[in-house]
């Protein structure tokens, strides 16, 4: 386990300033520290070796985006121009990003939606001259994981094909869709908000080459998780119409990508719950908790069906 003399200490061997203190911030999936030098303060970030190739490919695209005008958090590099630096601590590898740190607030949910929206309108757009490989996503991720866990689980057959029939019916809906730059995980928890009114995108370690629609539809979904109202339909194509406002003026979205909107609403069910599963562990759903999961989805597909 690397104590905070440590990591002083290696930071101070890898990068050309001189750090004088450090406060740990979370500890979670990875750990997060509040760097001070003499001036000012840094954002550092420690990640296991299990992360490897996640975390640097977020580190490669931060700071594409960082080069190319897209407000994220600013990677300081190492002393030989490194995006990041690793270290091998009693048989574990951990790999160290340290970052500018911005003063700031969370951002609440429906907060400024057309602003937001033309950030990752620009997002999405600059994304599409990104030369690094990016991890695809397609139904395995989105639908199969789910359906592979709650076989795993012996959920009930008949239940379970009620699950396989929906996911089935729900990529077909969507597989044939743009494809292209995708963040995975563009909720409002991931944006900073400055002192200065700037919106700041957090957190690529999801990144994939998937759906931007995907992203669209975590931003605008209205529904609440475990309990759907009919007015939840009628609240998220609300904030979905206006997200578009601004969106589109960076990236258009063909007739098909529009009406697919629902689907992912329901599609996202499937992929949140395998995420869950795999970060909690496989008892962390019953099956009462699952047989909730199934009716949230039949009457969303029930109202959707309905609504058009």
């Amino acid at each position: 386990m690397l104590d905070s003399l440590k990591i002083l200490s290696e930071l101070n061997k890898e990068y050309p300033l001189h750090f004088t203190s450090i406060e740990l911030l979370r500890e979670g999936g990875c750990k997060t520290y509040i760097i001070h030098d003499e001036k000012q303060k840094y954002f550092l970030k420690i990640v296991s070796s299990a992360f490897r190739k996640t975390i640097i490919q977020s580190a490669e695209i931060i700071e594409y985006l960082y080069q190319n005008n897209i407000p994220v958090p600013h990677i300081i590099k190492t002393k030989k121009n490194d995006l990041y630096f690793s270290l091998d601590n009693t048989n574990e590898e951990n790999i160290f990003i340290l970052f500018n740190f911005i003063e700031g607030v969370g951002v609440d949910s429906g907060e400024d939606v057309e602003k937001i929206s033309e950030l990752i309108g620009k997002l999405h757009s600059a994304m599409k001259n990104y030369k690094g490989t990016l991890l695809k996503h397609d139904k395995q991720f989105f639908i199969d994981r789910y359906i592979g866990i709650l076989k795993l689980k012996d959920y009930h057959f008949s239940k379970l094909q009620l699950y396989i029939d929906y996911g089935d019916y729900l990529w077909d809906k969507v597989k044939l869709l743009p494809t292209g730059y995708c963040h995975g995980d563009m909720h409002y928890g991931n944006l900073l908000k400055t002192n200065y009114n700037e919106y700041i995108l957090l957190d690529f370690d999801t990144s994939c080459y998937a759906y931007p629609m995907f992203d669209i539809t975590l931003m605008c979904d209205a529904t609440n998780y475990f309990e759907l109202t009919p007015e939840e339909y009628d609240n998220s194509q609300k904030t979905y119409e206006r997200f578009l406002n601004g969106y589109q003026k960076y990236r258009t979205i063909n007739n098909d990508e529009y009406n697919s909107f629902y689907n992912w609403i329901a599609i996202r069910h499937f992929q949140l719950q395998a995420t869950l599963v795999e970060v909690f562990g496989v008892n962390c759903i019953n099956e009462n908790y699952i047989d909730d999961q199934l009716d949230w989805l039949t009457q969303w597909i029930n109202l959707c069906e309905k609504n058009r």
